[in-house]
């Protein structure tokens, strides 16, 4: 059976993403790869996530990769990003 992202996901997904490039851009985290490395997570498929997100045309049918749930509780944890926004696009990004 194939399975298949849903909306839901493909948003918190987004969120995820943007939070990161922002943290990235600010310089408060070094890279996608200095994340994964930090929290033990495989950087060559968030990788691949990432450039899926950005380019849904060269994702396949048969592709089913998430981001893992830890990963979005140390973005909450490390950089306090508001997991309401992280999980239900509510309120800010970042906590007050």
């Amino acid at each position: 059976m194939l399975k298949t992202i849903r909306p839901e996901m493909i948003a918190i997904q987004s969120r995820f993403f943007e939070a990161l490039d922002i943290l990235i851009a600010s310089q408060e985290c070094g890279g996608l790869q200095t994340f994964c490395k930090k929290h033990d997570l495989n950087r060559v498929k968030y990788s691949n996530i990432r450039t899926e997100m950005r380019n849904p045309d060269m994702a396949k049918p048969t592709n089913y990769k998430v981001i893992d749930l830890d990963a979005l509780a140390h973005l909450c944890k490390d950089y306090k990003i508001s997991s309401e926004w992280l999980l239900l696009g509510k309120g800010t990004m970042f906590k007050k």
